[in-house]
């Protein structure tokens, strides 16, 4: 018993002994005794063509059986598990908005990177220089783009002055 007011103790429940309570699932039951006969059947051939001889090699060739059937048991769950609906991957971008903030956000990155290399030396001045130029020439580039969807508009329907201010707002956030 602790001082909280949720009791650590634990209830009897009715259930088993063993604390489960809950039955196996059946198609469970129905994967491991398949897999469970697939490997009494691969170990009575295993025996029947070494005609019932048990022998070291004999040993090796049942534990290997043993071994690939519990591979394809795993890979089966795993495939299993996994999800095949492309449509519903968090991963993917959604949209051409959500696409240019990925970009943005890893070309900001790839800045920040080639900064800390040059600072470690890994780079030299001048190759950090001229990656951190065309970085940033297209992280101005895609949030320019950004821009430009958030005004519903495209470049052509803007005045010049919108332009620049854009371009400015765009280059002051790749500085920061």
């Amino acid at each position: 018993m602790t001082s909280s007011a949720t009791s650590t103790d634990r209830k009897d429940d009715g259930g088993d002994a063993a604390g489960g309570g809950r039955p196996p699932d059946r198609r469970w039951v129905v994967v491991m005794g398949g897999a469970g006969v697939g490997l009494v059947a691969g170990w009575a051939f295993i025996l029947w063509h070494h005609r019932f001889h048990v022998t070291a090699p004999v040993v090796i060739l049942m534990l290997s059986w043993a071994a690939a059937v519990g591979m394809v048991y795993f890979f089966w769950r795993t495939a299993d598990a996994a999800d095949l609906d492309d449509e519903q991957d968090w991963w993917r971008a959604a949209g051409r908005r959500e696409e240019l903030n990925r970009e943005k956000k890893s070309l900001l990155k790839a800045i920040k990177e080639t900064e800390v290399d040059r600072e470690t030396g890994k780079l030299s001045p001048r190759d950090a220089a001229d990656l951190i130029a065309r970085y940033r020439g297209q992280a101005i580039e895609v949030i320019k783009a950004l821009e430009a969807l958030a005004s519903g508009g495209a470049d052509d329907a803007t005045s010049v002055r919108d332009r620049i201010e854009r371009e400015v707002r765009a280059r002051l956030q790749v500085d920061r």
